[in-house]
C-alpha cells in the first residue's frame, strides 16, 4: 500500500484495505483498537459514518498509518442524521451505548461509557453504568469489577483527585531467556511449530503448543529458540515464567503465576486482586487484543497451565513439560525424543571443535552412544572435554564406560544430567499411591538387567496385580522416566536405566515391602521360568524338561495356550531372558539354580529360533553355575547343549570336548538316552572333522541304544547323521534310504522340526546326485513346515538349496532371489555377520555360507 493515498478514494475503502496490509480481520482490529467489531463493519461500509476523533486515532495506532494516511482517514463523513448542530458527544453516547448493550461483561466497553458520561456531566447516568456492568460481572461470572473500571468509579465519587484519563505508558515485556548460541539439530520439530504458528487457532481461540520429553531432551532450549525467531510477530511482548514442575523448589502455585504474568504486563503489584478466579478474569482481560507470546516453562501438570492461557485469539502460548498434558483442549503436542545420530553428533562437537572430534571418530561414536543421544548429556560431555585440551575424546569414553561412574562424570558445574532424574523420582516419592507405586517400579527396574518390558514381567516385579502394574508403568511414561514404543511394551535410554540401578542400590525398596533387588531379581525369574515351561512343550512336547511343580503364587504370568503363542513369546522376550540369565547366573546360589533351569528350558525354543552363538554363552554360564552348585547333572545338560550347538555352529572341535565331558556323566549315571544324544553329537561333528570312519562308529553306537531304549526321535536323528556321511561318500541311494525314513519316522512321532530336516536333507541328496528338480520339491516341501514350525534356520537353508538347484536348472535370476532371502535371514537370525552377508550378496554365483557347509 503507497503512503499517499489515492486521489479520491473513499475512506471506507482505504480503511478496508490498510486493514487487510495489517492482515487483521475485522474482529482482531476492534480487540486492538478497543473498539466494537460492529463499529469497524460500520466505517468500512461507509460513507455515512463518523466516529470520535478518539477511535480514529486507535485506529491509525493500530495499523500503523503514515501522516498522509490519517489525514484521509479523518476524511470519512459525518454519521448519517447528524446534522450541524447535533452535540458530538450524543452521537458518541449512543454508540457507546449499544456497545454496552452488545458487551454487558466486557470492562473495556463498560469503562468508555463510563467515561464518556462522566465528561459529559451526566454523572448519576455514569455511576449506574458502572453498577449495571458490576452487577452482570458478579452475577454471570462471580468477580468484581477490575482494577480500571473501580478507579474510574472511585474517581467519579471524588476518591481519587489528579487522575489522568488514561494511565501512562507501559513497558512492553520482553521476558524471553537468551537463545542458545549455536542450537543445533531439531530441524523437524521446529519445522511443525512454524507450521503450528502459521496456521494459527479456531476462531477466538490462541496458540497453544505443548512440548513434552524426558528431563534433559532439551525441551526448554528448543522452545526458547523458536521464541526468539518469531518475537517479533509478538509487538505486544513476550512473557516467560518457570513453573517449577520438575524443579527442587516447590512447584509454583496458580495465584503466584498469575500474579507474575500480570506484573509483567505492567499490572501495579498493588493493584492485583488475591482471588484467583478474579486473577485469572484480569490476567485474560490484560491480554485481550493483544499479541503476546507466553513461555510457560516446566509445566507439572494441566491445572497448573490451565488458567494461564489467554481467552481468546491473538496469542500464542508454549508449554514445555516432562508429562504429555492430554487434559487440556486445543491444544497441539509436540513429543521430544533423543537426538539422531548425526544431530548428537553435531551437538557434541559443537563445544568440541570438529576438527577434535572428527579426528577420533570411532571415540566420538561411542561418547555420543553412552550419551544415549541426549542433548543435556551430550553438551555435558562436550564442555566436559572442551575444558580440558590435555584430554583426548578416547580419555572421555574411557572414563564414562565405566557404567558405575557415568552420571557422576555428566556434570559441568551446578548442571548435572543425574539431578534431572532425581527431581522426577523425587516428586514420584512424595506422590499418591499410584505415584509411590511408579517410584517403586522405577527403582526396582534397576534392580534387574532388561531390554525391554512387559506388563507380565513388571506385575512380577512389583509382586503385584497386572493392572497395578500397568498404572504404575503408565506414570513412568507420563513423566517420560520410560517410554511405551507400541502398546504393551515398555523400554528407557541408557541413562535412565543407570540412573535406576543407582536407586536400586541406595535408595533399597525405599522401605514399602521390605525387599529388594534380589527378591525382585528372584520374582521375575520365577515368571520367566514358568512361561519358558509353557513354550518349551508347546514347540517340543517330548522335551525332557518338565516344567517343575510349585505351590509359589505368581503376581504376574504369561499364559501361553498355542504354538503361535509360545513362539510369539520366545520371539519378544529372548533379548530379556539372556541378559537375565546372564545377571542371574553370576549371582545368588538361589538366583543362579533357578537361572539354570531357565535356560534348560529355553535350550530347543531358542536352537529353532537360530541365535546359537546366544545359546553357547548362557548355557557354559549354566553348567559353571551348576558346578558351583554342586549339580552333575545339570552341568551334564548344559554340556550336551552347548555340544550340540556348537556342531550347528562349525565348532566342532569345542563341541567335542563339551560333550564329551556330558558323556562321562551319562554312563557313569546309566541315563542312556542322553548318553546316544552325546554320541550322535559326536558323529556329527566327527563327519565335519572328514573323521568319517569313527564318526560311523559313533552313529551306529547311537542307533543301537535308540533302537534298545524304543527312542523313535533319537532313531530319526541318527538316521539324518547318517545319510549325511552317505553323501559325503557320494553313496546317494543309501543317503536317500536314510534320510527317507528319517522323515517318516518324524511324521509319525509328530515331530514336524525333525520332518523339515530330513526333507531338507533329501533336497540335498538329491541336488547332489544330478536330480534337480526331485531337489526342487523336498525343498518346498520341508521349507513350508519349517516356516510352520518356526525354525528359522531350517528355512534359510532350504531357500539356499532352492537357490543352488534353480540354478542348476538354468534359472539364474530365481536362483539369485533365493539366495538373497536366505543372506537375509541368515543375517537375521545372527548365523551371518554383516561382512559375509555383504560378501555373498555381491557375488553373481555366491559360494554356499560355513553355516549351510558345516550342516549339510
Amino acid at each position: 500500500m503507497q503512503s499517499e493515498p489515492p486521489g479520491g478514494a473513499d475512506p471506507s475503502t482505504l480503511l478496508r484495505a490498510w486493514r487487510e496490509r495489517a492482515l487483521l480481520t475485522q474482529e482482531e482490529l476492534a480487540e486492538r483498537a478497543g473498539v466494537s467489531a460492529r463499529t469497524i463493519r460500520r466505517l468500512e461500509n461507509g460513507p455515512g459514518v463518523r466516529p470520535q476523533g478518539a477511535t480514529l486515532r486507535r485506529l491509525a495506532d493500530v495499523l500503523d498509518l503514515t501522516d498522509a494516511e490519517r489525514t484521509a482517514l479523518r476524511g470519512v463523513p459525518r454519521a448519517r442524521g447528524a446534522g450541524p448542530g447535533t452535540p458530538r458527544h450524543v452521537d458518541v453516547l449512543a454508540e457507546l451505548r449499544a456497545d454496552a448493550a452488545e458487551h454487558p461483561l466486557d470492562e473495556r466497553v463498560a469503562g468508555r461509557l463510563v467515561l464518556a458520561l462522566h465528561r459529559a456531566g451526566r454523572e448519576a447516568e455514569a455511576l449506574q453504568a458502572y453498577r449495571s456492568t458490576r452487577d452482570a460481572l458478579r452475577a454471570e461470572l462471580g468477580l468484581e469489577p477490575g482494577a480500571e473500571l473501580e478507579r474510574l468509579h472511585r474517581r467519579i465519587l471524588g476518591e481519587e483527585e489528579g487522575t489522568s484519563d488514561r494511565d501512562g505508558p507501559v513497558d512492553v515485556p520482553r521476558q524471553l531467556p537468551a537463545d542458545v548460541r549455536t542450537f543445533t539439530g531439531r530441524a523437524r520439530q521446529l519445522a511443525r511449530l512454524h507450521d503450528l504458528h502459521r496456521s494459527g487457532a479456531a476462531p477466538g481461540r490462541p496458540v497453544v503448543v505443548a512440548v513434552n520429553g524426558t528431563a534433559g531432551v532439551g525441551k526448554t532450549a528448543l522452545v526458547v529458540h523458536f521464541a526468539h525467531q518469531v518475537a517479533d510477530r509478538f509487538p505486544d511482548g513476550q512473557l516467560y515464567l518457570e513453573l517449577r514442575g520438575h524443579a527442587s523448589a516447590p512447584p509454583i502455585s496458580t495465584p503466584e503465576a498469575l500474579g507474575q504474568l500480570l506484573r509483567g504486563l505492567g499490572s501495579p503489584p498493588d493493584r492485583i486482586p488475591a482471588d484467583e478466579r478474579e486473577l485469572a478474569a484480569r490476567y485474560r482481560s490484560a491480554l485481550a487484543g493483544k499479541r503476546v507470546l507466553v513461555v510457560l516453562d516446566d509445566a507439572r501438570s494441566e491445572d497448573q497451565v490451565r488458567r494461564l492461557l489467554p481467552g481468546g485469539s491473538g496469542s500464542t502460548v508454549l508449554i514445555t513439560s516432562r508429562r504429555e498434558l492430554t487434559a487440556l483442549d486445543d491444544v497441539a503436542h509436540v513429543r521430544l525424543d533423543v537426538l539422531t545420530v548425526e544431530e548428537a553428533h553435531a551437538l557434541f562437537a559443537e563445544p568440541v571443535g570438529s576438527d577434535r572430534a572428527e579426528v577420533e571418530p570411532a571415540a566420538a561414536a561411542a561418547v555420543v552412544d553412552m550419551c544415549a543421544r541426549l542433548p543435556l548429556a551430550l553438551r555435558l560431555a562436550g564442555a566436559r572435554l572442551a575444558a580440558r585440551p590435555s584430554w583426548t575424546v578416547a580419555a572421555l569414553a574411557d572414563r564414562l564406560a565405566d557404567e558405575d561412574r557415568r552420571l557422576g562424570e555428566l556434570a559441568v558445574g551446578d548442571r548435572a544430567v543425574r539431578a534431572g532424574f532425581a527431581v522426577s523420582y523425587r516428586a514420584l516419592v512424595a506422590g499418591d499411591d499410584v505415584d509411590r507405586a511408579a517410584a517403586r517400579m522405577f527403582r526396582l527396574l534397576g534392580a534387574v538387567d532388561w531390554v525391554d518390558l512387559s506388563v507380565p514381567a513388571a506385575a512380577a516385579l512389583l509382586d503385584a496385580h497386572q493392572d497395578d502394574a500397568t498404572d504404575a508403568l503408565e506414570r513412568l511414561v507420563d513423566d517420560r522416566m520410560v517410554d511405551s514404543p507400541r502398546p504393551g511394551r515398555y523400554d528407557t535410554h541408557d541413562l535412565l536405566r543407570l540412573y535406576a540401578r543407582e536407586l536400586a542400590r541406595t535408595d533399597g525398596d525405599g522401605g514399602d515391602n521390605g525387599d529388594g533387588g534380589d527378591d525382585a531379581l528372584s520374582r521375575l525369574l520365577h515368571c520367566y521360568l514358568d512361561a519358558a515351561g509353557q513354550a518349551n512343550l508347546l514347540i517340543n512336547p517330548i522335551s525332557r524338561h518338565q516344567p517343575e511343580p510349585s505351590d509359589k503364587e505368581l503376581a504376574g504370568r504369561f499364559v501361553l495356550a498355542s504354538h503361535a503363542e509360545a513362539w510369539a513369546w520366545v520371539a519378544a522376550e529372548r533379548e530379556n531372558l539372556i541378559a537375565l540369565a546372564r545377571q542371574a547366573l553370576d549371582g545368588p546360589d538361589d538366583t543362579a539354580r533357578l537361572a539354570v533351569r531357565l535356560t534348560a528350558a529355553l535350550n530347543r525354543p531358542f536352537d529353532l529360533i537360530g541365535h546359537w552363538s546366544d545359546i553357547v554363552v548362557v548355557r557354559e554360564l549354566a553348567a559353571a553355575a551348576a558346578h558351583r552348585l554342586g549339580d552333575a547333572v545339570e552341568a551334564a545338560f548344559a554340556e550336551t547343549d552347548i555340544g550340540w550347538t556348537c556342531v550347528r555352529l562349525g565348532a566342532a572341535d569345542r563341541a567335542m570336548a563339551a560333550t564329551r565331558r556330558a558323556l562321562a556323566v551319562w554312563r557313569e549315571t546309566g541315563d542312556r538316552r542322553s548318553e546316544q544324544a552325546c554320541l550322535n553329537i559326536l558323529g556329527y561333528a566327527l563327519r565335519q572333522l572328514d573323521r568319517l570312519p569313527e564318526a560311523v562308529d559313533c552313529l551306529t553306537s547311537a542307533y543301537t541304544i535308540c533302537i534298545e531304549i524304543g527312542h523313535r526321535y533319537g532313531q530319526a536323528a541318527t538316521l539324518n547323521h547318517l545319510g549325511l556321511i552317505h553323501q559325503r561318500l557320494s553313496r546317494f541311494p543309501e543317503a536317500i534310504r536314510c534320510h527317507t525314513r528319517a522323515a517318516q519316522i518324524n511324521r509319525e512321532i509328530e515331530d514336524p522340526s525333525g520332518e523339515a530336516v530330513a526333507l531338507a536333507n533329501l533336497g540335498w541328496t538329491r541336488h547332489r546326485a544330478g536330480d534337480h528338480d526331485a531337489a526342487l520339491a523336498h525343498f518346498h516341501e520341508g521349507r513350508a513346515i519349517a516356516q510352520r514350525v518356526g525354525d528359522s534356520y531350517q528355512d534359510a537353508e532350504a531357500l539356499w538349496g532352492l537357490g543352488d538347484a534353480h540354478h542348476a536348472l538354468g534359472d539364474h535370476d530365481r536362483a539369485r532371489a533365493f539366495w538373497r532371502r536366505s543372506v537375509a535371514l541368515l543375517g537375521e537370525i545372527g548365523a551371518l555377520d554383516a561382512a559375509e552377508a555383504e560378501a555373498l550378496s555381491r557375488q553373481p554365483v555366491p559360494g554356499t555360507p560355513a553355516i549351510i557347509r558345516h550342516n549339510t
